[in-house]
């Protein structure tokens, strides 16, 4: 009796394996179906208070920056992080630190948009180009 049971055990796990992505991994871009490793929740939260702090009237920056650089703890290699960082960084007047995290986006996520547009933001004069923040 006991080999039989452990063959219907076994049956039961297989019958059950899952196949394909995880539930807990799809989710909804525009009407596309995707799946991608779940953000960590810690990084999330830090994320979504540096937003708060951004659209704030008038806008917190100490706090926005604070807060992103909590998420980047949880998460160094997300570009949009580092695209935020480098957003807060330029609306705080350091040009210097938004081209770094704007190079950090990059270099992440070469072809992410709003790391692109902010590369843009960041050219200096004379001629030099997006490509140079890459470094």
């Amino acid at each position: 009796m006991q080999p039989r049971r452990a063959v219907l055990a076994l049956a039961l796990v297989s019958a059950c394996a899952q196949v394909g992505p995880s539930s807990r991994t799809l989710h909804y871009i525009d009407k596309t179906l995707v799946s991608s490793t779940p953000v960590d929740h810690r990084a999330y939260g830090a994320y979504i208070q540096a937003r708060v702090a951004l659209d704030a009237v008038p806008p917190d920056l100490a706090r926005a920056l604070q807060q992103i650089d909590l998420a980047l703890r949880y998460d160094r290699d997300d570009p949009h992080l580092w695209t935020t960082r480098g957003e807060i960084e330029l609306r705080l007047g350091d040009v210097d630190a938004a081209r770094r995290s704007s190079a950090r986006a990059l270099a992440f996520g070469p072809e992410y948009p709003p790391a692109l547009q902010l590369a843009a933001q960041l050219q200096l004069p004379g001629g030099r180009q997006v490509a140079e923040a890459r470094r």
